[in-house]
């Protein structure tokens, strides 16, 4: 075996090693990144089940009260279970299916959840919604992405301020609006906010993830999202989502609620 045999196989054996090197560190941040996304999504499920266990401590309810609030409890543990569930499975991605989903059902329950938390920062929480809205979107998928609008626009309000989500259709598409009275965002940093790790106040707790997450998964499925801001006044979302071609049965949802728990 010559010189520029013994090479040639030295720099082959340097690149083959680089490379999986590479591809290795490529898996832990991807492996690190999906750890982050869910860690997460985990914290609405959470508030919502803290805060109507705290509701349910607070004062004495009626047998009706309790019931429902247990209910809500109960459905907030199954969507925790489901985030574990899709977060640790290895395939969850390659598995999507997507399906007829009732915009009102996911946007009545997610305004449900967090309204202890929308009432303990003396927020109002609304929203007016067609019960016949269907999305060709995933419903665990769509959950995740208006319940980080939803709670974004929470977190980032002020104290009596209010948050309004609307749902409508056209032709071809479900327009959602989540619209707040919060702080916010400054000119400069509009084109920043759907960038993963970027907060608009560092001061408040939160990994920067969620409108990365909104933004990735819209545009996955289809969709369009649009962003209009006056800092100090208040944000508002809007999403473009594919109308779904058939309808699985309705599912009777109420058209709004206020936070009054």
């Amino acid at each position: 075996m010559n010189f520029l045999t013994i090479l040639f196989l030295v720099c082959l054996g340097l690149l083959v090693y680089f490379i999986v090197k590479r591809n290795i560190e490529k898996n832990k941040q991807e492996q690190k990144q999906k750890v982050s996304e869910l860690l997460h999504d985990l914290k609405t499920p959470l508030t919502s089940i803290l805060g109507y266990v705290e509701l349910l401590k607070s004062v004495e309810r009626t047998p009706e009260t309790q019931e429902e609030f247990l209910g809500i409890i109960e459905f907030e543990a199954e969507k925790l279970l489901q985030l574990l569930g899709s977060g640790l499975s290895e395939n969850a991605d390659s598995k999507e299916v997507k399906s007829a989903t009732n915009c009102a059902k996911v946007i009545s329950l997610i305004c449900r959840g967090l309204s202890p938390d929308a009432k303990k920062r003396n927020i109002s929480l609304n929203y007016s919604c067609d019960p016949e809205l269907y999305v060709d979107f995933e419903e665990n998928k769509l959950w995740r992405v208006i319940s980080n609008l939803i709670e974004n626009s929470i977190k980032y309000n002020k104290s009596d301020g209010a948050v309004e989500v609307t749902a409508a259709s056209d032709s071809d598409y479900v327009i959602i609006e989540c619209k707040d009275t919060g702080i916010g965002i400054k000119p400069e940093n509009i084109t920043k906010v759907f960038k993963r790790g970027f907060r608009e106040e560092k001061k408040l707790p939160g990994f920067g993830l969620g409108l990365s997450t909104v933004r990735k998964i819209v545009s996955e499925n289809g969709g369009f999202i649009q962003l209009e801001s006056e800092y100090g006044i208040g944000t508002k979302f809007t999403l473009k989502l594919r109308k779904a071609q058939e309808k699985v049965e309705a599912i009777e949802t109420k058209s709004s609620i206020s936070c009054q728990p």
